[in-house]
């Protein structure tokens, strides 16, 4: 099982320009982990890092939104498999 800190560091250490903030990103993570119970958070956060690694920089302006959104639209893409 995935832990919040495992998460943790992966944004930290892995996601390259990644706003790393540890009082912010804590309670962002407690926070997905909370309203996403049935996803793996840190799959998803990879898939992430990877879908966005060759596009612009600037294609996202907030990247915790947009992974947000990107974790809850999972199950969509999930059934359209």
């Amino acid at each position: 099982m995935t832990t919040a800190e495992d998460i943790l560091a992966y944004l930290q250490n892995r996601m390259p320009a990644y706003p790393f903030d540890p009082r912010i990103d804590t309670e962002f993570v407690d926070e997905l982990i909370a309203d996403f119970p049935d996803h793996d958070i840190l799959e998803e956060t990879k898939t992430f890092r990877w879908y966005y690694q060759n596009r612009q920089a600037g294609s996202l302006k907030n990247v915790r939104v947009g992974l947000r959104r990107w974790i809850a639209s999972a199950k969509v893409r999930k059934k359209a498999e």
